[in-house]
């Protein structure tokens, strides 16, 4: 996806975003997130986990290791997911947290709120479930 907002000076921006979720095995999805989670891209980055992030599910993996830059919108996007997938009874960790996602996360203090893994084979080893 990519969205053209103008800017207040009449300016257009260029935003990329894209999510693909991919089911691993029964009951365990994996939704990967790249590029920018902003405002222009929020919508679309809540709309993908809050389909994946529903029973049957047991266990969603959010990949954010191809994410380039998270504002305080793709935050609230993690933090809904969180809450959503305790609503569902259902395991949620991040996987791939790289500077771009890990910053914002320290800063706030929310990165203790989420299970992290380097890596989806680290989470599926460690038996996240």
């Amino acid at each position: 996806m990519t969205t053209q907002p103008e800017s207040q000076d009449g300016e257009m921006i260029r935003t990329t975003f894209d999510a693909v979720t991919e089911q691993l095995q029964a009951g365990v999805l994996l939704v990967r997130l790249s590029g920018e989670i902003d405002i222009a891209t929020t919508d679309f980055a809540a709309e993908s986990i809050r389909a994946a992030i529903a029973p049957p599910a047991q266990l969603v993996l959010i990949d954010v290791s191809a994410v380039t830059f998270c504002s305080s919108a793709g935050l609230g996007n993690l933090v809904e997911a969180r809450q959503l997938a305790g609503r569902h009874g259902i395991d949620l960790a991040l996987v791939g947290v790289g500077r771009p996602v890990d910053r914002p996360l320290t800063i706030t203090g929310l990165g203790r709120e989420f299970r992290i893994f380097a890596s989806v084979a680290d989470a599926l080893q460690h038996g996240v479930t």
